[in-house]
């Protein structure tokens, strides 16, 4: 799993995820963001495009690397979870429209 929240600070993430490609390892792509600051490493992932991750550097990254799956939000976030659950779903799929298919 590329998980973007896990993996987004590694400096050679471009290579291994090529290699991670080449070996038939990607099966799919997670996505939230970093914030800054990050109140609880477990609790506080942002939405996507709320934080300091270049997801869609990333998204090319894996794309690159051979993977054409779905993309698949992950947000753990006491904030999001306070939220309208229609809210949180529209600001989601309008976020990863956004980010992942360039508008």
């Amino acid at each position: 799993m590329a998980d973007a929240y896990h993996i987004w600070w590694d400096e050679r993430l471009e290579t291994e995820l090529a290699g991670a490609g080449a070996a038939g390892r990607i099966l799919g792509f997670h996505v939230s963001d970093w914030l800054v600051p990050t109140r609880h490493v477990l609790r506080d992932r942002g939405m996507m495009g709320d934080g300091i991750i270049d997801l869609a550097g990333m998204w090319r990254q894996v794309q690159a690397a051979g993977y054409a799956g779905p993309v698949e939000i992950e947000i753990f976030s006491d904030r999001w979870w306070a939220e309208d659950p229609d809210l949180v779903l529209d600001t989601a799929l309008a976020r990863c429209r956004s980010i992942f298919s360039g508008g």
